[in-house]
């Protein structure tokens, strides 16, 4: 029996590598901009959104961890071949249209056998030609989630963005996709003119995701090293005009008197990059500090922290004000696992 959910519903399928993040990614986006939306469920890695097709559009364009997204068709019981058969057949009458099928997590796979073995003995042209329009069957918990594409994530929206492409490069920077993912945690807005604060800029990379959704960001690092590669970084990607860098203690300064909408930041916590003399534990309380003199009342703050600091830090930010939204264990690499906060200024 199918359940038919298709007016104006559309299907975002998540990264399922980030997935947390990439769900509070959506939600913080729709929460940012005001949008004309209804969450109506979700099915594992698929989040099904009530709204127009310019704004889910919308959504795919701001966010990173969205993969994939198209108009519902139907949610059918996976074990109801006759009726998947249908739905497809009905679609694929038409020229230069495609199928997609896929397996999540193993579910349907016996399913998806069944319906090869049915559709090639009832298509003479191939199921996966080049086409114009795409039909897809996603097999999940039980159910198939079946839906036109419209959106598909292509690798080129970050791929010149990528550290090792700028003119000004430093290893172990934070890959543009998590970047953007995390302004979008910090739920700015073009449109309310917010501006976004990164305290520990180094290259840049977080506020050239800031700067490529339209927001305004200020910019500052304690090393002018760092600083003049990110102006390089931001002026060839034509950002000089959005973000104002310059030269600051994350720990100590008042950012010239500056009151900013979001602050969303990566501190240093690798021996070589603290400022000598100066301990993880001071360099983030110190961070905690100054992100509470700055940000306005009721904004959001993300920042990322290791995971052995977790429980100091939930002390200390009811010390300077604030309370915690969320957090997104992400794993680094085999000795690092940090703690994405998302925090709220009180």
């Amino acid at each position: 029996m199918s359940i038919d959910m298709s007016k104006g519903i559309f299907v975002f399928r998540l990264s399922n590598e980030l997935f947390s993040l990439a769900l509070s990614e959506v939600k913080a986006i729709l929460l940012a901009e005001a949008l004309d939306t209804e969450i109506v469920n979700r099915i594992d890695e698929f989040l099904l959104i009530r709204t127009d097709l310019s704004t889910a559009l919308n959504v795919c364009d701001r966010a990173s961890l969205v993969i994939e997204m198209g108009s519902l068709i139907s949610i059918v019981n996976e074990d109801d071949i006759n009726e998947i058969v249908k739905i497809i057949k009905d679609f694929m009458h038409e020229e230069n249209t495609c199928l997609s099928m896929d397996s999540v997590r193993g579910f349907g796979k016996d399913f998806i056998t069944q319906l090869l073995n049915i559709l090639l003995h009832k298509f003479k042209q191939g199921l996966w030609r080049r086409c114009s329009r795409i039909l897809k069957v996603s097999f999940v918990s039980g159910l198939a989630v079946i839906y036109e594409v419209l959106y598909r994530r292509r690798q080129l929206k970050f791929e010149n963005r990528e550290p090792h492409k700028r003119p000004c490069y430093r290893p172990g920077t934070m890959k543009p996709q998590l970047a953007r993912a995390l302004v979008n945690l910090s739920r700015v807005s073009a449109r309310s003119n917010h501006v976004l604060l990164d305290p520990f800029c180094g290259v840049g990379g977080i506020v050239l995701e800031a700067c490529s959704i339209g927001i305004s960001a200020l910019c500052s690092d304690l090393d002018s090293k760092m600083c003049i590669c990110a102006k390089k970084n931001l002026e060839h990607f034509q950002c000089g005009d959005k973000v104002e860098v310059f030269i600051a203690d994350g720990t100590r300064e008042n950012f010239r008197e500056h009151t900013v909408d979001a602050i969303v930041t990566d501190p240093p916590y690798g021996i070589q990059s603290i400022p000598m003399g100066t301990s993880l534990t001071t360099l983030i309380r110190g961070f905690l500090n100054t992100a509470s003199n700055v940000i306005k009342s009721k904004r959001f703050a993300v920042f990322a922290v290791p995971i052995e600091l977790e429980i100091d830090v939930n002390k200390w930010l009811t010390d300077y004000n604030f309370e915690t939204v969320e957090k997104h264990l992400n794993m680094v690499h085999g000795s690092l696992t940090r703690v994405i906060y998302v925090v709220v200024k009180l």
